[in-house]
């Protein structure tokens, strides 16, 4: 076994792809704090003169550091090296990290699920601090989306030797098939307990691709959310072309967390009558209901589905908040995206609970009701049409 494949057997996620995204925090999380560590050093370095204080240590290329070392070993552009060393002198020089990740992304046909991993890391970096913009956000969603894939391809591969060992334990030498009889009953055993295992793992990452699958934001914009620490208000331009386009993203991204969180908490606080901060709110807990209600479909697990169908009310609280800001009427754009959004998640929180043998409530009946009229204003959309269509036959069915 080469020295890296070693080394991904022994990630967590490897062991546990159910819980990818929990181990992956974790790691995003020392890289978090090797930078904040690095800059405190950096700081007191310029108030204590005289004392000469290191940046860090030289970059150990078998570990996952700031600096991209391991990753950059990697890479086959004569530019990379150069990027690594920068990082080391400057551990927030985001241009470079950035510079890194995008030159991994042209390479990523020929990459290693590694390599991948490193790059969806210091991307999620990035992407966590305190100057986000659009092309951060572009980037780690394109470094989510190789992650994934490879990931899926690397249990794939697992699978087919699983396949193939038991396909082969079934051509055993008669002359030895008593003999063995017992041993390779056990044999069998573990292996289609191992292949039932795999294949659940790999449906589970192929449906978070399909889940988190994305557009990127097509303009460039970025935001110093610093200034917004007493602000007493949001200018159009950071509404419309940062928070609105970043946040339409970064709930597609789970290891966001820090600035997601403080983004909300900025929004909530300056822009608490605007259906927008609904809208995006529901979607963050939709988009962790489902990873969630995903690994419950597979493992049978009550914990999982607990924490679903909590993720789901707090999607629905979230939306019905927003409606109710948005009147009887829909008229601007935001109104009929918060609608829109209302009735989609009437109908999951539906299937969802048809799917798990859950009574459906009167009041969500009653919920679908107000989603369908509605979308009553917006049905020259045929999107929204077939939308209202569903509700429709959902509360037909309940009438009988």
């Amino acid at each position: 076994m080469s020295a890296s494949l070693k080394n991904l057997t022994e990630l967590e996620e490897i062991k546990k792809p159910l819980e990818l995204f929990k181990h992956l925090k974790t790691d995003l999380d020392k890289l978090k704090s090797q930078v904040s560590n690095l800059s405190k050093v950096n700081l007191s370095s310029k108030l204590l003169k005289g004392i000469n204080l290191k940046k860090g240590d030289v970059p150990n290329p078998k570990i996952l550091e700031f600096t991209g070392r391991r990753l950059s070993l990697s890479l086959n552009n004569p530019h990379i090296k150069e990027l690594s060393e920068r990082l080391q002198k400057n551990p927030e020089d985001s241009k470079s990290r950035l510079e890194l990740v995008e030159i991994f992304l042209q390479e990523s046909e020929n990459s290693s699920l590694e390599n991948a991993r490193d790059a969806y890391l210091l991307a999620m970096l990035e992407v966590e601090m305190q100057l986000i913009s659009t092309q951060k956000v572009n980037i780690a969603l394109a470094t989510q989306t190789v992650f994934l894939m490879k990931l899926q391809k690397f249990l794939q591969d697992e699978l087919t030797k699983i396949d193939t060992k038991i396909k082969d334990s079934g051509h055993v030498e008669t002359i030895l098939q008593k003999q063995q009889e017992r041993l390779h009953g056990h044999v069998d055993t573990l292996m289609e307990k191992q292949q039932e295992k795999l294949r659940g793992e790999m449906d589970f990452v192929q449906k978070c691709v399909v889940l988190l699958k994305y557009k990127p934001i097509e303009i460039l914009y970025e935001l110093n959310l610093g200034k917004f620490k007493g602000a007493t208000k949001i200018p159009f331009g950071d509404l419309k072309n940062g928070f609105d386009a970043m946040l339409s993203h970064l709930v597609l991204l789970p290891l966001a967390t820090k600035n997601l969180e403080l983004m909300f908490d900025i929004l909530h606080r300056l822009e608490s009558k605007n259906p927008l901060v609904g809208y995006h709110h529901a979607k963050m807990f939709d988009v962790l209901a489902q990873i969630e209600l995903i690994i419950s479909g597979i493992v049978n697990d009550v914990e999982p589905r607990k924490k679903g169908l909590e993720n789901l009310s707090n999607a629905l609280n979230a939306i019905s908040l927003a409606v109710k800001l948005v009147g009887d009427i829909p008229e601007k754009s935001v109104e009929k995206a918060t609608v829109h959004r209302f009735g989609q998640l009437c109908y999951t929180i539906h299937q969802n609970f048809k799917s798990l043998n859950i009574p459906v409530q009167n009041e969500h009946l009653q919920r679908m009701r107000k989603a369908v009229q509605l979308l009553e204003y917006m049905t020259s959309d045929p999107k929204i049409q077939k939308l209202q269509n569903k509700l429709m036959s959902v509360l037909d069915s309940n009438s009988h």
